[in-house]
Order: C-alpha cells, then structure tokens, then sequence
C-alpha cells in the first residue's frame, strides 16, 4: 500500500528574473522536508514559461540559472530517502507559443485560445492599467511538431535522471483546436468539423496518442515509474470523461484548491469514482490562502490539517502544492504549517489510502457537474454516506441509486437498471432523467408518460402529508420550473405544482423578483411515488448548488427516506460535518471517517477556521460482517459496542475536527 504525504513544489520563473536558485541550500532543502515529513515530492523540469532547469541539450534552460538545479534537487531527496518525480509542462509553454505560433491551440476564426481571455472592456482597461491577468496562458496543441519537441525531451530526461515518475501539466481536452494542422488532419480523415462532438473526440484522440506515446516512452526507460498527466481528472464539460481521458495515469491526482476552486465538497465524489475505477488516489490542494502562484499566501495550519484528514477520509494520498522562490530558498513558515498536517496525517492515513468506498445507497455520475455536486452535497450534508455507481457490474450491492436530472444513459446501462429495479432495488430520477426510461415518452417504471418541458421560468411546490415532517406547509419556490408529466398507472403523488400567472418579462412582471403563484394547482406533479421508485420533477440538484435552500435539501431527504431503509450507518450530525465509510479488506476492518469544521466564506476564498469539539456522538451500524471490536483513531481507544433494535450502537466520547472508527471483523 502506497502512503504518500507529497510536496507539488512549483517553480514557473520569468526570465526577467536574475539569479535563478542561486540561493539553493541542499541541508536547508532536506531538514525542512524531513521536518514536514514528506515522503515524495514533485520537483521541475520545465515551466509555464518554456524554461527548463537542467542543462538540457532539447529545450532551452532558463537563462539565468547556471547549474543543474533538477539534478541537485533529485539527489538531496534521494540522500534523504524521499521519492522524485519530474513536473513537466505540456499545455501552457508561454515562450514556446511566441516562437511558434503555429503550434497554438486556436478558434475557428484563427485566433488563440487563451486561458484567461479578456473581454473587450477588461482589454481596454488592461491598456491603461497594463496588467495582466492571473493565470493568462496560451494552450499549446499536441497535433503539431509540439508533441516531438516535448517527446524528445522526456527521452532526455529518462536517460539523465533516475526518478520515481512523471507529472504532466495541462491537458484539457474540451478546449477545441481548428489549426491548420488540426483541420488538414480532420480534412484527411472525413470528419465534420461543424460538428462539435466530433471535432472534441478527435481532439481527444490526438491527445490520448501523445499521453500513451510518452508513457510507453517512460515505462521503456523506467518500468515501475507512476505517470499522471494532470486535467484529465477534472469535470470541465465532460469531456475527459466521455473519452476515458485518465487511462493512460497509473496513479489518479486530483487538484482541487477547495479555497477557491468550488469549495470542500468536491473532492468527495471525485475519490469514490476513481476507487471504484480501480485506481490509487492523491488528493491536491496548495499551501496557499487562494491558489497557484500566490507568493506569501498562506493558509492556516488547521485548514492543512482539516484538508489532509479529509483527504484520507476518501481514501487518498496526500499532497499539498506549494511555489518555490526564484531565488531557491525553500519557505521556513509553509513547512513549519505543513508539518503540523503531516504531522496528524501519519497518525491516521493507514486507516484510510488502500480503503474502497462501500454503501447500499450509490449515486450516478452524470458529469454534469452542477446536477452532480448539487446532489452529492444534499447527501454530504445530511451524512449520508453513499458510493459511485458507474462502475458496478450489477447494481446488487446497492439497495438505491439515485440519477441526477442531466443524466445520459447507454442502452445496456438502461437494461441493468430496469432489471434492478425488477430484483427489487429502489431508485430515484430527476428531471430529465426520467427519459432513459421511457419508450414513445412513456416511462413503466415510474408510472409517468413525459409531455413537455415547462414554458414557466419559475413554478412552486406544495408538498402532501407523506413528506413531512418539512418545515414549511405553503407552496414554496423552485427557481427553475419542473418538466411535465402525468401519472398513468397507480402511483403516489408526494407532491403537486402551482404555476406562476405569467413569466417576469419587461412587458409583464410583479414585485422584485418571482410572479406569484395561482390558487389552483397545475395538472402535472412535483413528485411521484411507484412502488419503490420515486421521480421529482425538478432540477432539485442542480438548484441546490446554485441556489442552497434548505427547503430543496431537506424534500429530497425526505423523499430518500421513504425508500432507504437499510443504511450502513446512522449518524446525525450539524450540517458542516461530513462523513466518509471505506472497506479495508486486507486489514479485516471498516473505517468510518468523520470530520467536523466549517468552512466559512470570505471574500473569494473559503476558509477553515473554526474547529470546536463534538461530544456524545452516536454511531448505528450495521455491517455486513459480524463486528468483534471498534476502536478510535488515532486514540486507539477501544469503544462499547451496544444493540439498538437492528443496529448496533457505539459513542464517540469526543473528537475535534477529525476521528475515525475502526471496525474491526474476523
């Protein structure tokens, strides 16, 4: 089992900045990362600006460095025992992009596409302030002679330096290329290039050649190297994900700056997915208040803390990315910070890397990632534990899916699902989701024929008496109006719909903001109930991460569970807390991972600040196998177990920002 608690060591350097490592100190370099022990570390060969840090006889070594700084910065890790793998940037190459314009990513009129883009007013403000925006990069296009200088150089690399493996920067495979290259070949090839799905696979195609070309090249050179190629694990559209974008990564990284990149809540979704895809994990985030390149940015030491604990909650390696001086002198205060969250990730990462998500209840992931988080954080912020289902041979090991409301479905996904459902399993749909199970708009399975989508900008829901307890007993408010449907079979309405008068226009309009509802309810249901299968109208994720009314959380709650009543665990806690269940077979253990800070929003950023004790906290379960003992990380304080009804009970006496609970099976 792989532990890593890794440093994604930045270094993009202007070449009008002089001295270049100069100040590189190998004794200071090591005691800090043993202080902060670290176990792995990615160290750079060639930059965002084109620069290389080698004597590199390929590329072009930065013009004011005059030594091997690569070389000596791989041989004090290795003095130390600490793994080296080489950053390499792909997808941004600034000076590569000035000398060879044809090598750019580029729109259908010829112009760059560029990270950053300004619009015309933000350009005309940039003429007079002369500044440029962060993160402005031109993409670089690996359908050129691009991918050969760049093959070239990775062959240099393997030959001169022995190292653990490589990570690849910038793939994102939705940024559509029409450079002359790019058309001759889709001309070549027959392809419609007024067809965007078919322009993005080929775009796909060319970059899953250059990534499997140079992990074939590497793995010629150093056969147990890991090699990750870093954007094709994120969302975007999509895209990475439609086309399989991560086959060629031995190991998944996942980059997620949760101060500023969408919040805490993303990672979870992200590591149930690839664990099931059968992947190890890490998960990244920075060192910094906001993000990459913030020199003199930090965050606190709890919020590394409470990052790195989160991190093998979801049974993922560590790693925390920080930016090195241009000089070389390594931070004494962002290693000093790391060292207090690395410090508590040793305690407890054996109990969570090599774990596998396991729940009855598993969610869908659509990609679509509004409908996808929106759902994942009503289910975070009830605690209900739940697992990815995309990988499942047959759905047995679940109880109930749930389908977020842009879900596409291939046929023989649509027959496994119906014969789940025929085996007995439960499943909720959203939406449009509803319409992989209809035949002539028809759905058998949940009692509805779809009519339309609804002409209304907003509409209102007044839920029956099955759905309570709720808070609220009068229609209220979805900001995006339900499709239509009608019950044809004998089914449950949970829930009906009441119309505005009219849309919000500049000719008809009421109040500041939503037109009222009508007395009479619409033909056409919120919810509907058949058998054990539940449908809601509404886009209720999509509005929950856009809008995040409690009203909205709390319906799907109440309509889960109607239908879920055999969880793993039980556990009731304040909405900021999250839990994480994993199974790790090979200890003979199930390890329920808590964790307890909220972050709270100020300015651009989230922050985690705030951490106070939880005491007296009850945990149900009920395993699939006979537990024999549970035992509290990393106390190692062995708890009572009691029986309550079917489940079996123990109590977390305290805990601050994160415990776990081993349990432990013969």
């Amino acid at each position: 089992m792989t532990l890593k608690r890794q440093i994604h060591l930045d270094f993009h350097c202007s070449e009008y900045i002089e001295n270049i490592g100069e100040s590189f100190d190998k004794k200071v370099f090591q005691k800090y990362l043993i202080e902060a022990k670290v176990t792995s570390i990615n160290l750079f060969a060639k930059c965002h600006h084109s620069w290389s840090y080698y004597p590199t006889k390929i590329g072009r070594i930065h013009p004011n460095l005059k030594f091997d700084l690569l070389g000596a910065q791989i041989a004090a890790c290795k003095e130390i025992g600490i793994k080296t793998f080489i950053y390499f940037t792909v997808g941004w190459s600034s000076n590569d992009a000035e000398d060879h314009p044809e090598w750019c990513v580029k729109n259908k009129d010829g112009s760059f596409i560029v990270h950053g883009a300004l619009s015309e007013e933000e350009q005309k403000q940039k003429q007079k302030t002369q500044k440029l925006p962060h993160f402005y990069w031109k993409f670089m296009c690996l359908n050129t002679a691009y991918h050969d200088l760049i093959h070239s150089q990775i062959k240099e690399l393997c030959d001169t330096y022995s190292v653990d493996g490589f990570w690849f920067d910038i793939y994102q495979v939705h940024r559509l290329c029409y450079c002359e290259k790019c058309k001759k070949s889709m001309i070549s090839l027959g392809l419609d290039m007024g067809d965007l799905a078919t322009v993005e696979a080929f775009n796909a195609s060319q970059m899953k050649r250059h990534c499997s070309t140079l992990s074939t090249l590497i793995h010629e050179k150093i056969p147990k190297a890991e090699v990750f190629f870093n954007g094709t694990t994120a969302i975007d559209s999509g895209a990475n994900f439609r086309h399989r974008m991560y086959e060629n990564n031995t190991i998944q990284d996942l980059e997620d700056l949760p101060t500023t990149w969408g919040g805490y809540d993303k990672l979870p979704m992200q590591a149930k997915f690839f664990l099931n895809a059968g992947f190890p994990i890490t998960a990244m985030s920075g060192k910094f208040h906001t993000d990459w390149g913030e020199f003199g940015g930090f965050k606190h030491p709890d919020a590394l803390k409470y990052e790195a604990a989160a991190m093998i909650a979801s049974g993922a390696n560590c790693n925390f990315g920080d930016q090195l001086h241009p000089n070389g002198i390594i931070d004494s205060s962002t290693y000093e910070n790391i060292a207090y969250a690395y410090n508590y990730a040793e305690q407890v990462e054996a109990y969570g890397i090599g774990g596998k998500p396991i729940s009855k209840l598993a969610l869908w992931r659509s990609f679509d990632q509004e409908s996808d988080e929106g759902l994942s954080k009503i289910l975070l912020e009830n605690q209900i534990d739940f697992d990815v289902a995309n990988f499942s041979k047959d759905f047995s090991e679940y109880s109930v899916l749930i389908f977020p409301s842009k879900t596409l479905l291939s046929s023989e996904e649509i027959h496994k699902v119906k014969s789940f459902i025929k085996s007995g399993g439960s499943v909720i749909t959203l939406a449009k989701s509803l319409l992989n199970f209809t035949e002539d708009k028809v759905s058998e399975e949940f009692g509805v024929a779809y009519l339309s989508d609804s002409s209304f900008d907003c509409d209102y829901t007044l839920i029956k008496d099955t759905l309570y307890p709720i808070f609220v007993k009068t229609p209220f408010l979805n900001y995006d109006a339900a499709i239509q449907v009608k019950p044809i079979s004998e089914v449950e309405v949970l829930a009906d719909i009441f119309e505005p008068y009219f849309n919000r226009t500049s000719e008809h309009y009421c109040s500041h903001q939503k037109t009222p509802f009508k007395d009479t309810k619409a033909q056409h249901p919120a919810i509907v109930k058949k058998d054990k299968c539940i449908f809601i109208a509404h886009e209720l994720d999509a509005m929950y991460h856009k809008h995040g009314a409690r009203i909205h959380r709390d319906l799907f709650k109440n309509c889960l569970d109607l239908i879920y009543k055999n969880p793993i665990i039980e556990v009731d806690l304040p909405s900021a807390a999250r839990i994480n269940l994993l199974h790790q077979a090979n200890e003979k253990r199930y390890v329920l991972h808590v964790l307890y800070s909220t972050p709270i929003r100020r300015g651009i950023t989230s922050v985690i600040e705030d951490s106070v004790s939880l005491e007296n906290i009850t945990i149900a379960f009920q395993f699939p196998k006979e537990i024999k003992s549970v035992s509290l990380i990393p106390d190692k304080q062995e708890l009572d177990i009691l029986q309550n009804d079917s489940m079996y009970v123990v109590t977390i006496p305290r805990f601050k920002m994160h415990c776990a609970l081993s349990f432990h099976y013969l």
